[in-house]
């Protein structure tokens, strides 16, 4: 079997990852609290891609970043990267393992899909889905001063997409759309555009999001697919009411640290690793007047629990990946045929991540490789913030945990931040 019939197997096992978790997946707190928020979400009406129920939906919003992973054009080599990985030593590839391991040009591009696009994925569908019941209390409110209709209904993501020219599909458009259905007596029903949302999980200017807030608009009235029912461009109304007004919602996430108190626990087992329990505001902020355009909405979940869970489900899905390349003993090294496949797993994609430090080749290459190393290890709050004097990242070892519960640095003034 050939590297390339490799990676295609391990594809065709992987669109069912998402049928085996719940909300977990993001930890207790946060889990819990989507998993809330969605149930009201639906008791309001809000309309989602994929379900009829807290699970389901989830289920299916990871299913399409799984699919976004997948169909990049860097998918197959982060799967090579966990099957092959990068020359575990120093200095040039050897010429007998050349076609065995990754070259550091593609090593280097696979951290940076790792680090940026897939993190990214998870971190925007998860904002996303916990946008959703803000932005309804702020239609709500809309309804009730009287600025939209009482029919107007919030569809969440790929509920709606912008339809792109005969037998070309569809793009995405907006997070999301503040519809109203119009009841016409005749003719092909019509659909008007009242509001758009557009949310970030990460720090973006006012400016930039209200300008990509005017372009969903404008492709808006290219037309509308809304669940399953395709609106042409000329039954797309833009805007309601006599001013055929559009409201503008933006959604961010807060700016609260997670906490950065830890402790060891001695047991029968080894130590474990405690962190201080993370106890987010009780609501999120909505905008106090209406009239304002963009309205800004900041939920109560801050950029670095988003980023916590985000990276939790990207060392999850690496994990599930390699599980998959592992279950053909064939596919095991002989020295790992004591590990069960989920190990082997777990395995693979701690160790690709090391001789990816060892292979990098700029500055800029090894922070990020280190970070990622990190943070698989030791968690988003202590990995991702262990930081030398000059504010680098460097490599994290319990040790030097111990060192800064000591004395709050290490012997070589390492902290974290």
């Amino acid at each position: 079997m050939n590297r390339n019939s490799q990676v295609r197997d391990v594809f065709s096992n992987t669109q069912s990852l998402a049928e085996t978790v719940d909300f977990e997946l993001l930890g207790p707190d946060l889990g819990k609290d989507l998993e809330f928020r969605l149930k009201i979400a639906l008791e309001k009406g809000i309309i989602f891609q994929g379900g009829d129920n807290p699970l389901s939906i989830f289920r299916t919003v990871l299913r399409t970043s799984i699919r976004e992973i997948e169909t990049h054009e860097r998918g197959r080599l982060f799967q090579r990267f966990l099957r092959f990985g990068p020359y575990e030593g120093e200095g040039d590839i050897p010429p007998e393992l050349s076609a065995q391991r990754l070259t550091d040009d593609d090593t280097a591009k696979s951290i940076t899909f790792i680090y940026s696009f897939m993190v990214n994925s998870f971190k925007g569908a998860v904002t996303e889905l916990l946008a959703a019941i803000a932005c309804q209390q702020v239609v709500e409110r809309m309804c009730l001063s009287g600025a939209l209709p009482k029919s107007s209904r919030l569809y969440v993501g790929d509920s709606v997409m912008i339809l792109r020219d005969p037998g070309r599909g569809v793009l995405k458009g907006a997070d999301m759309h503040v519809l109203v259905a119009n009841e016409q007596q005749s003719g092909a029903p019509n659909i008007t555009l009242a509001g758009v949302v557009e949310v970030k999980s990460g720090r973006r200017s006012p400016d930039d999001m209200s300008r990509q807030l005017d372009r969903h608009v404008l492709r808006a009235g290219r037309g509308l697919r809304v669940v399953d029912l395709d609106y042409p461009a000329e039954n797309v109304l833009l805007g309601w009411g006599s001013k055929k007004r559009i409201f503008r919602i933006m959604v961010q996430p807060s700016d609260w640290k997670l906490p950065r108190t830890f402790w060891f626990e001695n047991t029968e087992r080894g130590r474990i690793l405690h962190m201080e329990r993370t106890v987010p505001p009780d609501e999120d902020s909505l905008p106090s007047e209406l009239n304002d355009s963009p309205l800004r909405i900041v939920l109560k979940w801050s950029k670095e629990a988003i980023a916590q869970a985000a990276y939790e489900m990207t060392f999850w899905y690496m994990e599930e990946v390699g599980r998959i390349i592992y279950s053909d003993m064939d596919e095991m090294p002989k020295d790992w045929r004591h590990m069960t496949p989920a190990e082997a797993g777990r395995n693979a994609a701690k160790m690709m991540l090391y001789y990816a430090i060892l292979r990098c080749r700029t500055a800029r290459e090894s922070q990020r490789a280190i970070a990622l190393y990190n943070t698989y290890g030791f968690g988003y709050a202590l990995g991702m913030h262990f930081k030398n004097a000059k504010g680098g990242s460097e490599m994290l070892w319990p040790e030097d945990l111990d060192e800064i519960l000591a004395s709050g640095k290490t012997k070589h003034g390492c902290r974290i931040k």
